[in-house]
Formats: C-alpha cells, sequence, structure tokens
C-alpha cells in the first residue's frame, strides 16, 4: 500500500458529521481571515489548523486519537484551495507538524469563536 492510500484510508474513517465541521470550520475561517488580510499562508493555516484541532480536543468535539487524521484532512482542504501544489510527502510532512502542536493561538481562537 502507498503512503497516499495509506492516508486515503485513514482520512476515511473518521466521522462524516466531525469532517463537514472542520470543512466549515476552515472555509469560514480562511475567508474571513483573507477578506480582512488579502493572504492566507501556509503558515496561518498552520496556526488555525492547530489551534482548531487543539480546541476541538479541548472541549471533547475531537479525540486524540483521531487528531492526526483531522490533521491530514484539514491539510488536503488547503492544498485544494491552492491548487493541490503540495506533494504527498510534504503533505504528510505538513499534517505532522500541526498533529504534534500542542498550541492554542488566542489570535485565532478569538476569531473561532
Amino acid at each position: 500500500m502507498t503512503p497516499f492510500t495509506k492516508a486515503l484510508c485513514r482520512v476515511q474513517k473518521m466521522d462524516i458529521l466531525i469532517k463537514k465541521q472542520l470543512e466549515q470550520e476552515f472555509e469560514t475561517y480562511m475567508f474571513g481571515f483573507f477578506n480582512e488580510f488579502k493572504r492566507f499562508s501556509l503558515e496561518d493555516f498552520g496556526s488555525f489548523a492547530a489551534t482548531l484541532l487543539n480546541y476541538y480536543i479541548n472541549n471533547n468535539r475531537l479525540s486524540q486519537s483521531d487528531k492526526s487524521e483531522a490533521s491530514y484532512y484539514l491539510v488536503t482542504l488547503y492544498n485544494k484551495g491552492i491548487g493541490n501544489r503540495i506533494t504527498e510527502e510534504h503533505l504528510q510532512v505538513i499534517s505532522k507538524t500541526i498533529a504534534d502542536d500542542s498550541s492554542i493561538d488566542f489570535m485565532v481562537a478569538q476569531r473561532l469563536l
């Protein structure tokens, strides 16, 4: 099984409701942020994704065991938004970096609430 197939299987296991919520949060945040700052860089996305996932875990909306999968899903949404320019190898690295981040950026959290 290729790394891409493994990742695809991992994403498909996540609860559909959580995926929908993550997608809605991503779209709302991204459009609002872009409209205000005229950018949504990988760094901006990383702060958003880490904060969102940690917020969901702290509020029992996502289990710690699903964090890696949710991180990968968010990264694929970001990649789709920029025209699928990130390679699978880099998707994996970015996803792991976000999943390993336990921080909450309170400026991001304010925008989420």
